[in-house]
């Protein structure tokens, strides 16, 4: 039983101690306005960051989820296990937490992309959306808003003020690197079609 609790803080340990970085690190792009993040309460925080792409093209980017290991600084290797751009399960390997997670996505086309951890760290309870609003101009507004909190033997050992700072560089490392890949990326939704 003993080992069992280790095991479990070692794995919240490498969870909230790793940190995420923007695949675009080190790659030229504009990109030039930071995500703004706001803490919301109850382990939520938001993030908001605009991008040269419609909501459409936003959609469909995320949602290519085969791709995001050269999307997402963070995922090493992505593997859909079932459905499609709608309500995928998909399996992560992630560099920070250097083991795989499976996510379920319930989305709703060119609008809303929802998703929960269904498998990763004992303890670990993970939800969240992509909101995407057109702005004009064939931009769009990605609201990003994610639940993170450590229930459990490992809660006891990480907290709000552990939690919080890694749902804002995961929150900002994935909406710069979207806004860098629409930077380096213009018409990709002329082009993917």
């Amino acid at each position: 039983m003993l080992r069992t609790l280790f095991a479990g803080l070692a794995l919240a340990s490498v969870l909230f101690v790793g940190r995420v970085t923007p695949a675009s690190a080190g790659r030229p792009g504009k990109a030039s306005v930071a995500p703004v993040t706001k803490e919301l309460g109850g382990h939520r925080t938001r993030a908001e960051i605009i991008v040269d792409a419609s909501p459409q093209e936003v959609y469909e980017v995320i949602t290519s989820y085969a791709d995001w290991d050269e999307l997402l600084g963070d995922v090493a290797s992505c593997k859909v296990k079932s459905g499609g751009r709608e309500n995928a399960t998909v399996q992560v390997r992630s560099r920070a937490l250097g083991r795989k997670l499976t996510v379920t996505f319930d989305n709703i086309p060119d609008r809303l992309i929802r998703f929960r951890l269904t498998d990763g760290p004992r303890g670990a309870r993970v939800h969240g959306s992509y909101r995407i609003t057109p702005v004009g101009d064939g931009r769009s507004r990605i609201t990003a808003t994610l639940y993170l909190d450590v229930v459990g033997a490992a809660g006891l050992f990480v907290d709000e003020s552990d939690t919080r700072p890694m749902r804002q560089r995961k929150l900002r490392g994935e909406l710069t690197d979207l806004a860098r890949y629409f930077d380096r990326n213009p018409g990709v939704r002329a082009a993917a079609r």
